[in-house]
Formats: C-alpha cells, structure tokens, sequence
C-alpha cells in the first residue's frame, strides 16, 4: 500500500526544506512521495535535459526509507516549442490560432502548447518521457508512473480544440476505419458526400448532433489513444514498474461545459484496457463533495480499472486555496473518510496533494497536508494511526479484493455526447448517473458502472439501470436484450435509445425495447408536478421525477399488466416479463431528479428493484435507518480466506447493527482493527460501537 503526498512542483518547495520535511513526512506514516517531473522544466534549452534537482529527491527519499512515484508532466510544455516548431499551435472553433500561456498554478511551462497529432511535437515529447524514464528506472526508492496528471492536454486553450489540420486528417482518417470508406459513412450517417475533404467536424451545441457527437467520440479516443502511446513509450523501457495515468474527476463526471466537450479527456475505461491501472482526483471540502459522492467517484475509478490497478492520485491534503477565498478546513476524520473509503475500494495506492502549502499564483497558502490552516497536527497524528495500521496489516490489506456486485449502472457515453451537442453541456446524464449511484451508496448496495463498449462487465449482474440511456446502438441493444432473456432485471428510463448512435432520432415504436417488450411510449407529455406516485409492494412512494413524461401501451393499446403508476394516456412504471427476466419501463427521469430532491422513496424503489431481482447483500445495515441528512454505509470484501467490512458511522450515530448473508461469515466474532477491539457475532447479526474517527474494520474468518 502506498500512502503518499506530492512533493515537488518545480522549483518549489526549495532545497532548503527537502531533508526536514521528508523526515517529517516519514515520521508522519506516509511511505511515499510523488514528485512532478516538468517538461519545461527538464528541457528548457532545446536538447538539454537537467535532471539534477530530481536526482537529489529520489536519492534523499532513498535515503529516508520513502518511495517514490514520478508523474511525467509533458502536457506542460516548453517557451521553445513553438520555435522549434513552427506552425504546432492548435486551432480553434473559428480558426484561430491558438497562444498558449504560462500555466495559471505552475511556475514554469506553457499550455496548450502543440498539438500532439503534430508528428513533431510528439517526437519531442515522446524523447522527454523517454529521457525521464531512462534516467530513474533503476531507482530502489521509485514505486511507480504517474503518465498524464489529470489527462490534461487543452488547458487555457481558451475556446473548442483542436482544428489544426493534423487533428482534421486525424479525425477523417478515424471516420474512414470506423465506417470502412466513405460510402460506409454516407450509409450510416444519411449523406452523399463525395470526398473526404467535404466532411467536417462539429463545431458548436445547436448544431447537427450527427458531426457533433462523431467529433465528440474522436476527441474522446484521440485522448485514449495518447494516453496509451505514453504508456506503450514507458512500460517498453521500463517494464518492471507499474504505469497508470489519472483524471480530475472519473469520466462519467466529465460532463463538459462551453470550452470543453464532454469526455473531453478520454474515457476512463479504455485507459483501463491499456495501462496498469487508472485513478482520479478528488478534493472533497473544496468541491462539496459528502462521503456518498464520494463513495461513487471511487467506484467509478474501480468499475473502469476493470480488476487492474486503483490510484486516489489527488486526495485534498489541506485548506484549498483559490486567490483571496477561504475555504472549509480538512479535519483528520474526514480525511481517514477518504483514505478508508479509497481502501475498501481495493485502492493500492493514495496520495495527498500536497505536503507544504502552495506558493505560487492562485494556489498560494493552501492545500498542505502540513499547512497553516489550523489542522495539521491533528491530521499528521491520525495519518501516523493508520500508517501503523496498514503496516502492522499489510499482508492482510495486500490480499484484499473487495465483493463482487450483482447491480450495475450503464453509462453511456454516446448519449453524453448527444446532450452535449444540443446543450452544450452533458450535465443532465451526469445528473442522472450519479444521482442512482448516490442513492446505491446511501443504501450500501453494492454495484458496479458499465461503459457501453465494455458489457462483458454485466458477467454475474442481476439487475442493470439505464439512467438516460437515450442513445443506444444495435451491438449494445443485443446484449441487454440478451442480458434480460437470461434472467437479469433491465430498469429503463423515458425514451430509452430513442437516438441511434449517428443522432437521428427514432419512433417509439422502433426503438430496441417496443421490440424486446411489446410496450411503447405514446409521445412526451408534460409532467403534472415535480413527483409521480408509485405503488411498489404493497406501499405507495413519492418520487421525484423531472423534465416530461412518456406514457406506455402494449401492443393493443392499453397500460401492461404490471403497471406500479398510471397516467390518463397509459402506464408511467411497469413491469414486463421477458424471458427468465424482466424489464422496468419508467416514463420520466428520476435520477437527475433525485439529485435535485433528495427522497428516502426513490432509495426504496431501487432496493426493492434489487430486492426483488434476487440480489442478496453480504452485509446489511439493519440499523440505524438512513435519512435524508445521515446514512451509515458498509462496504466489504475478503483477503487471503478472510472477511472484512468496513463501517463508516455518519455524525451522531454511535452503534450500528449488521447483518451477514447465511454462511458468508464463519465464527462468533470479529476484531475491529481499528479500535483494538473484539466484535461478537450471533446468529449472523452483530453491534458495532463506533471508533473515535468513526470508521470500523472488522476482520473475521
């Protein structure tokens, strides 16, 4: 387990605080330290690589017993290269070349530099990564790559990027793969053109979805393409040491805004496929981001690893600091939350941002795990508590594979795209994902996200939700029909693949679940009031619901049989058999909506969804019931033929009540490695008291 802090953004911190604070950090229970190593900064004069500061980091860190995970940051690049270079600006939308900048919170290094479809500019930067690797690879104290921080690559572009003609031949040439020629395009898109210079990329929302949402996928896997071609270039010459590579947020949060499109920094999941792991950003008291938000970015990051390699790169060390605001201050039990949280997860490695507060530009006085904000010594105290833990456990912790869930959420890029090309932002279906996944956290039922082009993850799954899965096409349609007739429960949501994948909207009759259900929706109605009323089991629940709503017929023209809310031109939710499964239509959007209100009722509806899809939790919270301000989660998994579950207890609840699944745990008793103490079991049920960091790790045969 690698418990760090980033270190070194060059040039600061400056030499004079290095050998303290790497003692410091040592003593504190971190084991490892991730340095930033600069493009710009290595490779000022054109050439010339000046390694030596880095040189004596890795050998002080050696030297002090700390590890060492060097994050390649070529994406920042030097004054020079655009002398060197000439003609490597990116375009934008208008055409516009674009002058890249001193970087807002580095001290040294412009962006967005050249454009990397430029052959040269990527000969430059790959001679970097290479010269970097080469250099510390043999290093005792490097523990892994750090590839591309955050996946940044148009940062202060200032506007759409990028249309330099590279990146136009680029996209041309990727339509022509994935179309097999020209007039393979023109059959799926509906068109005539007559040559390839005649198909242009989207440009702006408002505009036809078709090139918009084509463009949008290119710049997706054009990331995903670079962020392997930096691993391929790394792990060849180092093939001992693990490479991943992380974003600001997971994909399914990159929902895009007016200067940058959605999944603009690639798709986390084809990152998976490539490298050795991936991880994510997260800095909670900055972003607002509460234990259930972030006990769904870590599964994001989890579901896309796809069994590989789980990094928490950025975990917020101290007060953030943006200019002349004040932000919350990081308490020690939020941030053992987070390191906790991130372990149940399966993380192996989690590092803080940063050690020291920040010096340069917006960034100033915040963010140090040993900053001034108040705080500091509680935390590196509760860090020493953990460190010791995690050393004393590591066999145990090195072991550990968290459960395997039987409910999956589906995200669907290709309908973020869509959202985006008419609102110019996806934050709708970001909204809707995130708002099921919030509700499954609250309820400690775990599950997993599957990407569209990866649904060999529904392997093992009872029941799939498809929050605003608007866009589906036919390969994805076949295995969730096939999905169903083998037994699994399918939750759709209003106009489910109403659009083909080209962005040309389908008639309700048409549409993959008419076909698979014999149920189609009659048309968008208006939504009556901000929920609609369910009777599911017996009760009858208020659920927020939002935007329209799309009634439902059968083939003969009335509501399904199975209908748990009506309306005057059909069915709102229904349930059909189909095969050894079953599908559940619901004629609004709830997740979203969920979001926006939150409702004990939607989270009934979802576990009784799971409930009655046969999914049997190992570990439930029998008390205290969760409420809209305060909910108790678990989480679990095993390590080397032993059981364990964590316990996260919310403000005020003191004992929490569980319950194992039959024979899933053996004995009488647990030990709470964290508080010292045994735990009994009777009768597969037991009482936890809560720690004083309120978090629990029970451990038990």
């Amino acid at each position: 387990m690698n418990l760090g802090v980033q270190y070194y953004r060059p040039p600061f911190p400056v030499q004079t605080f290095w050998a303290d604070d790497f003692k410091r950090i040592r003593d504190s229970g971190l084991n490892t330290v991730q340095l930033w190593v600069l493009w710009s900064w290595v490779e000022a004069t054109p050439g010339r690589f000046v390694f030596d500061d880095y040189d004596r980091l890795v050998e002080l860190a050696e030297k002090t017993g700390l590890g060492v995970v060097l994050s390649t940051i070529a994406e920042v690049q030097p004054y020079w290269i655009h002398r060197e270079i000439p003609g490597s600006e990116m375009i934008d939308s208008m055409g516009h070349r674009v002058v890249s900048s001193n970087r807002q919170e580095c001290h040294f290094g412009i962006t967005p530099g050249g454009c990397t479809d430029n052959p040269a500019v990527w000969a430059r930067m790959s001679r970097f990564l290479a010269e970097t690797v080469r250099r510390f690879k043999g290093s005792p104290a490097l523990v892994g790559w750090d590839a591309w921080n955050e996946l940044r690559w148009n940062v202060q572009a200032d506007g759409l990027v990028c249309f330099c003609p590279h990146t136009i031949a680029a996209f041309r040439a990727w339509l022509d793969k994935k179309y097999g020629g020209l007039a393979g395009l023109n059959q799926a898109w509906l068109r005539r053109y007559g040559a390839w210079d005649e198909v242009h990329p989207g440009k702006k929302a408002g505009r036809p979805y078709t090139e918009m949402m084509a463009w949008q996928h290119f710049i997706t896997s054009k990331c995903d393409r670079h962020g392997r071609a930096r691993y391929e270039l790394m792990k060849t010459i180092d093939p001992k040491h693990p490479v991943t590579l992380h974003a600001a947020t997971p994909s399914p949060l990159m929902a895009g805004w007016a200067e940058e499109y959605a999944l603009e920094r690639g798709n986390d999941w084809f990152y998976g496929d490539a490298l050795d792991g991936v991880g994510c950003s997260s800095f909670p008291k900055w972003g607002g981001i509460d234990d259930a938000d972030f006990g769904l970015r870590v599964e994001c990051v989890k579901s896309a690893a796809q069994g590989k390699r789980v990094w928490l790169s950025e975990v917020q060390g101290g007060r953030a600091s943006t200019g002349f605001n004040v932000y919350d201050r990081v308490d020690a039990a939020s941030q053992q939350r987070w390191i906790w949280n991130g372990l149940a997860c399966g993380a192996d490695t989690i590092l803080f941002w940063c050690w020291r507060d920040e010096v340069f530009g917006s960034e100033s006085a915040g963010f140090g795990l040993a900053g001034n904000d108040g705080l500091a010594e509680e935390r590196l105290a509760a860090m020493r508590v953990t460190g010791n833990l995690l050393d004393t456990h590591r066999k145990l912790f090195a072991t550990y594979q968290p459960g395997q869930p039987q409910v999956g959420l589906l995200f669907s890029p290709q309908a973020y795209y869509l959202a985006w090309s008419q609102e110019q932002t996806a934050k709708r279906m970001c909204n809707a994902l995130t708002g099921y996944a919030r509700a499954l956290v609250r309820r400690s039922i775990p599950y997993r996200m599957v990407e569209e082009e990866h649904l060999g993850a529904m392997a093992g799954l009872k029941v799939l939700f498809l929050p605003r899965a608007i866009v589906t096409s036919e390969a994805t349609e076949k295995k969730l029909a096939a999905f169903v007739r083998a037994g699994g429960t399918l939750v759709c949501e209003s106009e489910c693949g109403a659009f083909s994948p080209v962005g040309i909207y389908r008639y309700p009759q048409e549409r993959f679940i008419a076909k698979l259900t014999g149920v189609a929706e009659v048309g968008r109605r208006a939504l009556a009031g901000p929920a609609i009323e369910a009777m599911i089991d017996g009760a009858t629940l208020t659920i927020p619901a939002t935007q329209w709503v799309t009634p439902m017929v059968g083939r003969n023209g009335k509501p399904p049989v199975q209908c748990w809310a009506s309306h005057e031109d059909g069915s709102l939710v229904c349930e059909v058999k189909v095969g050894k499964g079953r599908v559940i239509l619901v004629g609004t959007y709830l997740g979203d909506a969920y979001r926006e209100t939150p409702s004990m009722d939607f989270e009934g509806f979802l576990e009784s969804i799971v409930r009655g899809a046969g999914c049997k939790p190992a570990v439930e919270v029998l008390s205290p019931a969760p409420t809209k301000d305060s909910f108790l989660y678990v989480k679990s998994g095993s390590a080397g033929g032993r059981r364990i579950v964590f316990v996260f207890f919310p403000p005020g609840c003191d004992l929490a009540k569980l319950r194992f699944a039959p024979g899933w745990f053996k004995g009488g008793k647990l030990t709470d490695i964290i508080a010292g103490q045994e735990v009994k079991v009777a009768r597969s049920e037991c009482v936890v008291a809560a720690p004083p960091l309120r978090i629990s790790v029970l451990v038990g045969g």
